[in-house]
């Protein structure tokens, strides 16, 4: 028990009540641990699942570039890759995970313009564009969800610690300190019945010796 604290009756009641407050703290951040540990996992499922479909638009988009250049050469199409007309307006959103607020990269438009020339009649040249745009699209969608797994593993750690710390250190330190205030109050309480019991014992004697004189 912490030398500051007296034993007496009312920091007892007050030790419990605080006991009692942490533990319900505790069953709280627990419970928030679980949440948090679900959408960490959810979203990491998630980011799994994109990274497979990035490297499959990768594949396509490497295919579809390949042949375009085999088709007009390499020339050409690095001077129409750096001719392009291309644009993206994007947007900073609030997203709330788990209670947590998370900032996202909201992509409204992307434009992609190229200067076809002669080339322009190649049909291959508009479906890598879109696969271009697609495969932009995942990227920022899953550096989204990484940042949010980011996130979320922050305050799993900072809400970790915390219940490290009431589980450990607060709730047991608590318990130690009732229990030796209490063990103490109980020891006085039998003191008291003791010297009350003689005094009850030194009263009956004087009063039967007062009645046989």
């Amino acid at each position: 028990m912490s030398r500051r604290i007296t034993p007496t009756k009312i920091n007892l009641i007050r030790l419990r009540k605080t006991l009692k407050y942490s533990k319900r703290i505790y069953d709280i951040l627990e419970d928030k641990r679980e949440l948090l540990l679900f959408e960490i996992n959810k979203h990491a499922e998630k980011a799994n699942s994109i990274k497979r479909q990035i490297l499959e638009e990768i594949d396509e988009v490497y295919m579809i570039f390949d042949l375009i250049e085999a088709r007009i050469g390499r020339k050409i199409l690095e001077n129409i890759a750096f001719s392009s007309d291309n644009k993206i307006e994007s947007t900073i959103e609030s997203l709330v995970v788990a209670g947590i607020k998370v900032p996202v990269l909201k992509i409204e438009r992307i434009e992609m313009k190229p200067i076809y020339g002669f080339a322009r009649t190649d049909p291959l040249l508009d479906e890598g564009m879109l696969k271009l745009k697609d495969l932009l699209s995942l990227l920022v969608e899953l550096a989204n969800i990484e940042n949010i797994i980011f996130r979320l593993a922050k305050e799993m750690e900072k809400t970790q610690k915390q219940l490290n710390a009431l589980k450990y250190v607060i709730i047991p330190k608590l318990e130690k300190n009732i229990k030796v205030i209490k063990n103490v109050l109980e020891e006085r309480e039998r003191e008291e019945f003791v010297r009350l019991k003689t005094f009850k014992k030194i009263l009956e004697k004087r009063k039967k010796k007062k009645i046989e004189t």
